[in-house]
């Protein structure tokens, strides 16, 4: 197709999809959602919608599906559980002009950032994990990130059967490979077959360091322990540029990043966690039935749920540390009425995390603002019957006074 065959509107259209010609353009025209070409072809396998054509009379019709605007909470998920990307193009202008409508990608959707569309979306009570993977010639350095819960973690390994472990232990939905890294099969295969993990490139820079010192707005990353850490600083700057540019925003809020060394917990390897069933049971090919995580998961919150898995696959090994989470468990266990009490309330939190995200984003609605008001009363109700309980101990340990 020429140049000179393109209306204005098909311009723009093709203008969006190389900016991110990996991913499924809804392309707002009107009250629909339009799809051409090849996204046209893979919203029919997916969404089982009908392809028409825009040109039914050229030699060559244009393959084109839509769905209408107020119909994207339904197929979005869709296309996305079934692992392909998808750039939201919304009219920016009045389309009661008499020029050309304009439009914008406002942002893309990916696995990793399904769920802070809104709370409908989350299948799982997990994390979300994107990673982002760099090396030298033996090393590797890794930066995980949630961009719903805000945890952002970074670290290196000095052998390859290390980074596998840790890949094993997070929920990573998306990996973002350094070009170096482009040509690493083994890798590749690894993360595509054995974690069933999309890969995407994304350029690295060499002013890394500038971005993420600019980003926390800090004048050197020495409170991060990142200081000199060259490969661990492109890996965190990796995967922040990579979200950017996809949510189209700077993400301000992501404002605390660790260097990790796991001092303070177990470190289990694959087949650890493997033998004992701790995520995954063989017998029953299940991730939730007869697992550790399934007979230990009695989480009323989602915040709780990430944070129990995280605890079974890294436990702590400080022994003051342990035996504080006893403490705390055991004043519950000995008080069923203020246990009853406790969890009646936390039922009504929803996922923070996500909600405050969403604020932080300029997305949240009416329901998510409805969810907060609900759920920081119950988190005050939650202090209030703890302190009403005169449990001194319990108040001591929960930083109450």
């Amino acid at each position: 197709m020429t140049e000179k065959k393109l209306t204005p509107a098909m311009q723009q259209y093709y203008d969006m999809k190389a900016e991110f010609p990996d991913a499924i353009l809804f392309f707002r025209m009107g009250d629909f959602y339009e799809m051409f070409d090849d996204d046209a072809h893979i919203a029919h396998k997916v969404l089982w919608i009908n392809i028409t054509s825009r040109n039914k009379n050229a030699l060559n019709p244009q393959p084109l599906a839509g769905i209408p605007y107020h119909a994207k909470d339904k197929y979005l998920p869709q296309l996305v559980n079934a692992w392909y990307k998808v750039a939201i193009a919304e009219q920016v202008s009045d389309s009661k002009a008499k020029w050309i409508v304009q439009r914008e990608i406002i942002r893309v959707i990916t696995p990793a950032t399904l769920n802070l569309e809104w709370d409908n979306y989350v299948q799982e009570k997990s994390s979300n994990f994107i990673v982002s993977i760099v090396s030298d010639d033996s090393w590797y350095w890794i930066s995980l990130l949630d961009p719903s819960s805000w945890e952002w973690k970074t670290w290196e390994v000095d052998i390859f059967d290390k980074l596998i472990n840790i890949l094993y232990k997070v929920w990573v939905t998306e990996v973002i490979l350094s070009k170096k890294l482009f040509w690493n099969q083994e890798l590749k295969e690894i993360l595509a077959k054995k974690f069933n993990l999309n890969i995407f490139y994304f350029e690295e820079y060499k002013d890394s360091y500038e971005k993420l010192k600019n980003h926390f707005w800090v004048k050197n990353l020495v409170w991060f322990n990142l200081e000199n850490k060259k490969l661990a600083i492109s890996a965190a700057n990796l995967v922040l540029d990579y979200l950017k540019s996809i949510q189209k925003t700077d993400l301000w809020y992501l404002s605390k990043l660790s260097f990790e060394t796991f001092s303070d917990n177990l470190d289990l390897d694959e087949s650890t966690i493997k033998s004992l069933d701790l995520l995954y049971n063989f017998s029953t090919n299940s991730s939730k039935i007869w697992t550790l995580l399934w007979v230990l998961d009695k989480t009323n919150t989602a915040m709780w749920k990430r944070f129990l898995r995280e605890a079974i696959v890294s436990p702590l090994q400080d022994i003051d540390a342990i035996n504080n989470r006893l403490d705390i468990i055991d004043e519950f266990l000995k008080d069923s009425i203020l246990l009853d009490k406790v969890n009646n309330e936390l039922k009504q939190i929803a996922d923070l995390d996500n909600i405050l995200t969403r604020l932080a984003l300029w997305r949240a609605n009416p329901r998510d603002l409805l969810n907060m008001k609900r759920s920081l009363q119950a988190v005050l109700d939650v202090y209030k019957i703890i302190l009403e309980s005169w449990n001194k101990r319990l108040i001591n340990l929960l930083k109450l006074k």
